[in-house]
């Protein structure tokens, strides 16, 4: 039985948590400076305190992340008194350029970003005067800083989180910190094996032979992605700098405010008219649907041709197409489209574009379209409309299990054309999480849209949402 009055209490109490999550997020920015600059051709962020007296700290995101995502490190060095600088890589956040396909080979794409990295350092000591610098790095850029650093004599210390790198050597770092998530078993082991170059250790300990200083810490209870906001990583990085500050923890709030756009965004869906929707499709004819979509989506992202000169999109593109196109005509249905379902797909664009996006962009990760991006999204714009109609139209009217399974064969196909053709689709493998991630968030606010209108309400809104994230998240490459 529907309860106006819990309704509206527990509707209060999430605005309630959303706007304390968003006075924590500012406030943790209050006693900073920060500073967004092009360095060269490079984006990148400022943070100093209003009185800085450490050294420069330069901080360098992982692959498929950005700036944003190293936030909370940066401001938490930041308030202990260095100054800080972290950036985009190339191919990533809002930096311009694509980076080179050379993936494989040290003088390619690692290169390229080791010379960005000293190129950052370079521009930064310029610009404050600063000739010391220490450098913190997470997955993909462990391996470039700890090379950045070998080629700088002014090099004070390394911070590798995530790390893996063939380039730590007996000598070099000569002071290195490794933090580990505690769910990263290999990596954790990856973090010993560079302790046990210059002497016997395990996690929690520091080992120093011959002025060389290693230390290994695992951070409890988080993974990949997790271990950028714990409070282990924020204490013992700022120590191994130095200095001390109390951890700017941001996380929490960063997921309490996502959670809480998310949820409200339901209380909103009653405002929306309420529209006959057709008979959910028969599970026999949606799984019959699914599998020959997916099939198609495999081979046509095999044939694809490189987009706009950057590898992988015109593959993913035509198999976003295909699926969907094939979807409708296996289903033997039109989609049709009255004005309440333009206004029911603009409630869900406003919120997830207008909303949920820029608060995501501000805190926790580049989800912005600009430059080459917002290019790239319009170019997949089409084939992801059908995408996004067909998907709401298939799942429509069932639970979650059916869901999963009857979008799991577009994910497997996709799996198996990346792996049949490593050189172009290999390089965009993130687009596989951030299409689970769509579907779990967005796929979740167009399900409640689609419940009161029919699939129609959601379906262009998805699509256009869907370009947008796969435009805004992934690394680019030159084909």
């Amino acid at each position: 039985m529907f309860r106006p009055r819990l309704f509206h209490f527990l509707t209060a109490l999430v605005v309630v948590i959303a706007l304390w999550s968003l006075y924590s997020l500012e406030n943790a920015r209050t006693s900073v400076t920060i500073d967004r600059v092009m360095l060269d051709d490079t984006p990148a962020t400022f943070y100093r305190a209003t009185e800085p007296t450490g050294g420069l700290v330069v901080v360098a995101h992982g692959f498929g992340g950005s700036r944003q995502m190293m936030e909370a490190i940066s401001l938490t060095l930041a308030r202990a008194g260095h100054t800080v600088v972290a950036f985009d890589f190339i191919g990533h956040g809002r930096h311009r350029v694509a980076l080179s396909p050379a993936i494989e080979t040290l003088t390619g794409t690692t290169q390229d970003l080791v010379d960005q990295t000293l190129s950052v350092v370079t521009e930064a000591q310029r610009r404050t005067g600063l000739t010391g610098v220490s450098f913190v790095g997470h997955s993909m850029a462990t391996d470039v800083i700890v090379r950045a650093a070998d080629q700088l004599d002014v090099t004070q210390a390394v911070v590798a989180i995530s790390m893996y790198s063939d380039a730590v050597t007996p000598t070099h770092p000569e002071r290195l910190l490794v933090v580990s998530g505690a769910f990263e078993a290999r990596l954790r082991e990856v973090a010993l094996t560079a302790l046990e170059q210059i002497g016997p250790a395990g996690e929690g300990q520091t080992v120093a032979s011959n002025g060389v200083t290693r230390r290994a810490v695992s951070a409890p209870l988080v993974g990949h992605v997790g271990v950028l906001w714990s409070a282990v990583t924020l204490s013992e990085i700022t120590t191994w700098l130095g200095t001390d500050a109390q951890p700017v923890m941001t996380g929490k709030w960063i997921a309490a405010l996502l959670l809480s756009i998310l949820i409200l965004f339901r209380a909103l869906v009653p405002m929306l008219p309420s529209i006959a929707a057709p008979n959910t499709v028969s599970t026999p004819s949606a799984a019959l649907a699914a599998s020959v979509a997916a099939v198609g989506a495999g081979g046509a992202a095999i044939t694809g041709l490189p987009l706009i000169g950057l590898a992988g999109f015109g593959a993913l593109a035509l198999a976003f197409g295909v699926w969907g196109v094939l979807v409708l005509l296996t289903l033997r249905i039109r989609p049709r489209l009255s004005g309440r379902h333009l206004t029911a797909n603009m409630l869900l664009l406003v919120w997830s574009l207008g909303v949920f996006a820029l608060a995501l962009d501000r805190y926790g990760a580049a989800f912005l379209p600009t430059g080459p991006r917002l290019n790239l999204a319009l170019i997949l714009l089409p084939a992801t409309l059908v995408f996004g109609c067909a998907d709401r139209i298939l799942v429509h009217g069932r639970g979650v299990l059916m869901r999963v399974a009857l979008r799991l064969p577009f994910l497997v196909a996709f799996t198996l054309a990346m792996i049949a053709s490593p050189t172009e689709l290999g390089l965009v493998f993130t687009v596989l999480p951030v299409l689970v991630l769509f579907w779990i968030v967005y796929g979740t606010m167009a399900m409640w849209v689609s419940n009161r209108t029919g699939p129609m309400g959601a379906g262009l809104g998805s699509g256009l949402i869907l370009a947008w994230a796969i435009a805004a998240s992934t690394p680019l490459f030159m084909a």
